[in-house]
């Protein structure tokens, strides 16, 4: 184009100055620890370490960007995965360092070395930090299942799901786009739902606005082969239809079970030009039954299960109330009359998003937070920030008031479960996600990985749980007892359990990264990663240590202020309160999994929008489409 030329910045002074920064705060802070301790010195000492975290954050968004440019496609995740576990392995040697040697000279050790790395920074020539190009076309291999790169999509991540879905549904013209609202619950509608199922999506009947978003929007269309047949395909998750599933609601219960499926062909379709076999596809179709005199209101029945009308049960659900279909008489009182409303002419194109340079930090911070794959990774790789240093931070204390290990063998145990376990899910993480995957370059790699994502941080939870279990009873017997008890197999499990979880957790770590970064378009990859790294350092390294702190102070308070009489046994009272704590780091993993989870959902919900936004793409650029003749109209 015509524009102006952008101004390349260069990325090795800044990280010269930053660096020297970081170095002389470490310096300055370890030499304010000899002193006198005095108000001046502690304000001192907290500026000196503001200024540590500040230069900290510079670097760590210039490595991810840097990694994520400069990585092959194929081994990614190992890339970013050995860079974001570096902040974990070298918190975890700064607390060893700090436990089994002097504070003040951990400080002066850290600030040498760093003086190290700056004076082979200044000798490194600059072309080494800068970012590589975009990838070209020829990177990324040959796509899969609609997952072809188009010319506006490059970037689209910068699109919210909802807008592309919006764009998807705006361009079909020959379908009715129609809501279908319950007469037994009038302002009640049909909701596809973004919860996921084993198979498809929940449905249910919801009370909203029609208008806000697609939710409850699904395109109408007559097979060809009978007129009378009617299928629902929802908007909001294109290529997903009304389903009958013919799963019973419950063991005595005669209803059946609806939810949203995806059309497949499963051999059906044969030779091009012949409808695919109607038994087949059965389940996505429905008879209309005009009801009264009044126009659009109808009774829906099942083709799959003739007699089995769509009922609003009006039962409550977590969110809206049950739809199901049931075989009795429509024609008593209202439950199966639906009143459908074509809404075609209600859609607009998709919204055109500003993440120009000129856009205001509020208009991109909002982008971001409304862009779901990249928040609930960003939270994710929190919580596992959270996790990890929580874990870290109670470890000496638990073990030592627990058990009543020195800080040799506590060591020894804290570099085997968190180090050497971090260790190996570093290793093992990049085959599963890199080689068994593919990587997640396009948006079903990134719905395949975060839903194994998904999976080891289940399994992380699992561990997590049995250790939490064990920590609360090991706090309640102590409190109880009022004396301590050194249980060795208590130890053994605790020690190996933590090690799965860190396992888990590091072998997700770069893949958690490489997504998150990517889920947003070039230009706006630094903003994100700096508010990513901000979000580590908050909800992660802040809240990581604090909060399981809290919680034990909280602990060995209130037991001596219930019981303010009892002579306590303070080895006592110190276990129960540090193993309090520590069970509330490791039950935070399930609130990791709840992150990872929603994740994964976003990125299943993107890459159904963007394989049919691509569909659309090649059909209005001539490309022939293998879609079924018997769900068009």
């Amino acid at each position: 184009g015509g524009g102006k030329k952008k101004k390349k910045k260069k990325k090795k002074p800044l990280l010269v100055v930053g660096l020297f920064w970081k170095a002389t705060c470490c310096l300055v802070f370890g030499k304010l620890q000899e002193q006198p301790v005095t108000t001046v010195m502690k304000l001192l000492m907290l500026f000196a370490k503001l200024g540590m975290g500040i230069t900290e954050a510079l670097i760590s968004v210039w490595a991810t960007v840097w990694v994520q440019r400069n990585a092959p496609h194929d081994a990614r995740a190992r890339w970013l995965g050995f860079a974001g576990t570096s902040a974990g392995i070298g918190n975890g040697v700064g607390s060893g360092m700090a436990s089994l040697w002097n504070p003040i000279y951990a400080f002066f050790l850290q600030a040498f070395i760093l003086f190290v790395i700056w004076a082979s920074l200044l000798l490194t020539p600059a072309r080494f930090f800068r970012f590589g190009g975009p990838m070209q076309p020829s990177e990324h291999g040959d796509s899969e299942d609609g997952d072809t790169l188009m010319p506006d999509l490059q970037f689209g991540s910068q699109m919210l799901v909802q807008q592309v879905m919006r764009g998807v549904a705006g361009a079909v013209h020959h379908e009715n786009i129609v809501t279908l609202e319950s007469m037994k619950m009038p302002g009640h509608y049909l909701d596809a739902s973004d919860e996921p199922l084993d198979h498809g999506f929940k449905v249910r009947i919801t009370k909203g606005d029609t208008t806000n978003g697609t939710w409850s929007q699904f395109k109408m269309t007559q097979a060809e082969h009978d007129v009378g047949l009617t299928s629902f395909e929802s908007v909001r998750l294109p290529g997903h239809f009304l389903d009958v599933s013919g799963e019973s609601l419950g063991w005595r219960d005669t209803r059946v079970k609806v939810r949203i499926s995806e059309f497949e062909h499963e051999g059906a379709e044969e030779e091009e030009g012949k409808i695919a076999e109607h038994s087949s596809i059965a389940w996505a179709y429905y008879r209309l039954r005009s009801v009264g005199s009044e126009r659009g209101l109808f009774h829906i029945e099942s083709e799959r299960l003739p007699g089995f009308y769509l009922n609003a049960t009006g039962e409550k659900m977590t969110r809206g109330t049950r739809v199901c279909m049931a075989k009795e008489d429509p024609n008593v009182a209202d439950w199966a009359v639906f009143k459908i409303q074509d809404v075609t002419g209600n859609y607009e194109g998709p919204v055109a998003v500003d993440f120009s340079a000129e856009a205001t930090m509020l208009g991109r911070l909002s982008l971001l937070l409304k862009n779901p794959i990249w928040l609930f990774t960003a939270m994710a790789i929190s919580l596992n920030c959270f996790v990890t240093s929580g874990i870290s931070f109670m470890w000496q204390n638990t073990i030592d008031n627990v058990w009543g290990m020195g800080n040799a063998w506590s060591y020894f145990l804290f570099i085997f479960s968190t180090g050497i376990g971090g260790l190996v899910g570093v290793v093992v993480g990049p085959k599963i996600f890199d080689q068994m995957l593919g990587g997640f370059v396009f948006p079903q790699g990134k719905a395949r990985c975060l839903l194994w994502a998904k999976r080891m941080t289940f399994l992380a939870a699992l561990c997590s749980t049995a250790c939490t279990v064990l920590m609360v009873e090991k706090s309640a017997h102590l409190v109880y007892s009022n004396e301590q008890s050194v249980v060795y197999w208590q130890l053994a499990v605790l020690v190996f359990c933590i090690f799965g979880i860190f396992f888990c957790i590091n072998s997700i770590t770069g893949t958690l990264y490489g997504i998150n970064t990517e889920s947003v378009n070039e230009e706006a990859r630094p903003f994100a990663a700096g508010l990513t790294v901000s979000f580590q350092n908050v909800f992660g390294y802040a809240f990581g240590p604090l909060l399981p702190s809290v919680v034990s102070q909280v602990v060995g308070s209130c037991v001596r202020d219930y019981w303010p009489q009892w002579p306590w046994n303070q080895e006592a009272v110190d276990g129960a309160k540090y193993a309090a704590g520590m069970s509330y780091a490791l039950a935070s993993t399930w609130v990791l999994f709840f992150f990872a989870r929603k994740a994964a959902v976003s990125a299943r919900l993107a890459h159904i929008s963007f394989r049919s936004y691509s569909q659309s793409f090649r059909s209005a650029s001539g490309f022939r489409e293998p879609l079924s003749p018997s769900l068009t109209g």
